[in-house]
């Protein structure tokens, strides 16, 4: 933005949620397209040929959001997959994901006396190209996060393994996803 867009900005500020809706579009162009991931709303979903689905969520929060004045929001990831090793479910949730992250905001607003590395804030005076570059910084981390689960079997074998643990905000045992395990898996996990 040049220097008169910004005085501009500044003097008759955009709506709070055209400046959301800008950072969805630049995000998904940006970043999440040409790896693949396709947009559904503030979902993100990208389905690899072996069964991994792995989705960017971007939600609001309403408690610290307040209309007209600031919106609040964050940025959750998950990893999903079904015993199957092709998807039936593509409109897959962050909430159906058996492994979830996080976005971290390297420059957070200490607005209750404390910054919080999860929310980004987006005030009426807030500066787009700013607010998306620490997004922006926010996100490659949590998609390196990805790079963690290569292939569907490699994820199985983390479970396993026990190594999954350190890579999930969830408590991953193999017992808890023995449903969607396949046969030869359960046999590996007895009773």
């Amino acid at each position: 933005m040049n220097l008169f867009g910004k005085v501009q900005e500044f003097i008759d500020p955009t709506p709070i949620e055209d400046k959301y809706k800008e950072l969805l579009r630049r995000t998904h162009e940006e970043i999440l397209k040409p790896l693949g991931f396709r947009k559904d709303g503030q979902n993100f979903r990208l389905s690899t040929p072996d069964g991994l689905g792995k989705i960017v969520h971007f939600w609001r929060d309403g408690k610290r959001g307040v209309k007209g004045k600031r919106q609040c929001f964050a940025v959750d990831i998950g990893l999903y997959f079904e015993a199957e090793p092709a998807l039936s479910n593509h409109k897959f949730t962050v909430y159906d994901c058996q492994f979830r992250n996080a976005a971290h905001n390297s420059r957070p607003a200490a607005l209750y006396g404390y910054p919080d590395p999860q929310f980004w804030y987006i005030f009426k005076r807030t500066d787009v190209d700013t607010l998306y570059d620490s997004l922006k910084q926010g996100l490659q981390e949590a998609l390196e996060w990805f790079g963690h689960f290569e292939t569907r079997q490699s994820v199985i074998d983390m479970i396993l393994d026990g190594t999954a643990q350190q890579y999930s905000l969830l408590n991953v045992t193999p017992h808890l996803l023995s449903e969607i395990l396949d046969e030869e898996v359960r046999e590996q996990l007895g009773p």
